[in-house]
């Protein structure tokens, strides 16, 4: 097979039931007219790469957006055609509380779905109305009732904490809440204030106050303390797994592995290269759509191996200077940690004198003071690396 090996696939479902007032991701308030074509144009998207590169995924990630906002019909139409003759180890699903019922839970499961992540973000009532959720905290526990019930063995809880009006005290209590269901996996995330998002403005205008990094750090230790002491390693700095129940497609991305993106916005790394589907459902479904037969659509190469077509924005060549700053900004920021190069040696003996990483084997792993600390080491890693750059000139 010609074109590159594509082990990790994206697909990105834009659609929610409302767009909440912190996100920054391309969404867009769920509408049933759209998501006919929508899916018509991800199955011809998904065939194109399938007959131009060796596409056979490992992982298969649906997020967005709430991928189980599209109706029952079009997510078998999707699956069927995503798994055609090919089983990932690990399948994502991300649900929203309220939108999946227990016959298309059953469906999905039997479709090869075998992760869920499950959008809760709080068990506070109040928090939940600040954050636009739709949901109450007692629909949570009932939806993920409901997934047992549908014989969901792998499922995520993901959370927020640093919400405005919202304390120690809640966050101690949401915190009960989700170890109490028992999931496999946990996701915990700061809040943050992006700009173009409704929580942005209130911030710049003065109606909120501007975070406190005191308090939010106070936050994720909190999480820290609570979660690893009920058994679940922080493997990233926002997640929280059993053994053996890590998510294998994220790790994939920390680790600076090549993944395909399919869906309107959805980001591609392969071979060198990354670029953007156009974030326009509208634009992006014509494309691919009006492609029959696959042959009609222009692609350009890019490299000996990979051609690449449809409506895309945002190409870069990536170097290897970026993609080694990559490598230790993501690297930097899980248990699995970054190798110890010769020359950042100076640098990660003094992070480790201060207690940021330890040292063990030639790799460097951030210490539990250190995963709150990662954007900072980051960034002291990259002026390393610009020195040694600067040197060799």
């Amino acid at each position: 097979m010609n074109g590159p090996v594509i082990e990790h696939l994206y697909v990105h479902i834009p659609f929610c039931p409302r767009v909440c007032p912190y996100c920054n991701f391309f969404v867009q308030p769920a509408d049933r007219r759209l998501s006919a074509p929508l899916v018509d144009a991800l199955i011809t998207q998904h065939r194109w790469w399938r007959d131009h590169s060796d596409l056979r995924p490992r992982t298969l990630y649906l997020g967005g957006g709430t991928p189980s906002a599209l109706d029952t019909r079009s997510l078998e139409r999707l699956m069927r055609a995503l798994l055609e003759q090919v089983e990932p180890e690990e399948v994502t699903l991300e649900v929203n509380p309220t939108t999946v019922s227990l016959e298309k839970a059953l469906l999905l499961r039997d479709l090869g779905v075998n992760r869920i992540s499950l959008g809760a973000q709080s068990f506070q009532a109040e928090e939940l109305r600040t954050l636009g959720r739709q949901h109450t905290p007692e629909r949570i526990t009932a939806t993920y009732e409901l997934l047992r019930h549908a014989g969901f063995r792998n499922i995520n809880i993901d959370l927020i904490f640093g919400t405005p009006g919202g304390s120690e005290q809640h966050w101690a209590q949401t915190l009960q809440h989700t170890l109490a269901l028992r999931p496999e996996h946990i996701s915990a995330y700061c809040l943050t204030y992006e700009e173009d998002t409704p929580f942005f403005e209130r911030v710049a205008s003065g109606q909120w106050a501007h975070p406190d990094p005191e308090r939010e750090a106070r936050l994720f230790r909190q999480a820290q303390q609570v979660l690893t002491a009920a058994g679940y390693g922080q493997y990233e700095v926002s997640n929280y797994a059993r053994p053996g129940y890590h998510c294998r497609h994220n790790s994939a991305y920390w680790r600076g592995q090549d993944y395909l993106g399919l869906g309107p916005g959805a980001v591609s790394t392969l071979s060198g290269w990354r670029w953007k589907n156009i974030p326009h459902v509208e634009i992006y479904t014509a494309t691919w759509s009006h492609a029959s037969p696959l042959t009609t659509l222009q692609s350009v190469t890019l490299a000996p191996g990979l051609a690449l077509a449809g409506s895309v924005v945002d190409l870069e060549a990536l170097d290897a200077q970026t993609l080694r700053r990559e490598r230790l900004m993501l690297g930097i920021r899980t248990a699995e940690g970054i190798a110890c190069e010769r020359d950042l040696t100076p640098l990660l003996a003094r992070l480790a004198d201060v207690g940021l990483i330890q040292i063990d084997r030639q790799r460097a792993y951030p210490t539990l003071e250190g995963f709150l600390q990662a954007d900072a080491i980051a960034q002291e890693l990259f002026q390393a690396v610009d020195a040694c750059i600067q040197k060799d000139i």
